[in-house]
C-alpha cells in the first residue's frame, strides 16, 4: 500500500479489453490505483519485480500457464503480492488447484462489477476469497 493509503493492482489478462474494463471500474474506487498491466506471466513477472504491487488480478489462464501454475511461480519466487484468479468457469478443480498453489482469490469474469473491490480488498486483508458463483460451484462437488 502506498503512503495514500490505496491498494497498489497490477492486471494480468491476456486480452486487453478485459485489462481495460478492469483499468476503468478501478479507476473509479478511491482506495485503489492500477500500477500496471500486461498480457502475459512474463510481463506480469517483470513488472511485479519493479513496482511492487499489492495485489495481481490475473486471468485464469495467464499465458502459458493456469492460474495455479502461475501462483506456484509468484510463490516459489517469493513475490508476497496477494493474487486474485478471474475466470470464464467456476472449474472446481481449477480452483481447488489455484488456492493450493498460493491463489489467493478466485471469482469469475461475469461476477467483476459485483466482487472485484471486495475481493481485492479481502485479499489485502489476508483472508481467502472465492465469489458467490465460484462458491456454489465449488460447493456442488463436495459431498
Amino acid at each position: 500500500m502506498t503512503e495514500t493509503g490505496r491498494i497498489r493492482i497490477l492486471i494480468a489478462d491476456d486480452f486487453k479489453v478485459l485489462r481495460d474494463v478492469i483499468r476503468l471500474y478501478l479507476e473509479r474506487v478511491e482506495d485503489m490505483e492500477v500500477v500496471d498491466e500486461v498480457p502475459d506471466l512474463d510481463d506480469a513477472l517483470e513488472r511485479t519485480r519493479s513496482l511492487q504491487p499489492d495485489v495481481i488480478v490475473l486471468n485464469d489462464y495467464l499465458p502459458p500457464v493456469d492460474s495455479a501454475h502461475a501462483a506456484a511461480l509468484f510463490r516459489k519466487l517469493e513475490i508476497p503480492a496477494a493474487l486474485l484468479a478471474i475466470s470464464m468457469s467456476a472449474e472446481p478443480d481449477l480452483i481447488r488447484r489455484s488456492f493450493r498453489h498460493g491463489i489467493n482469490g478466485f471469482m469469475l469474469k461475469e461476477e467483476i462489477d459485483e466482487c472485484l473491490v471486495e475481493a481485492i480488498r479481502s485479499i489485502h486483508r489476508g483472508e481467502r476469497y472465492l465469489s458467490p458463483r465460484a462458491q456454489e460451484a465449488y460447493d456442488g462437488t463436495q459431498h
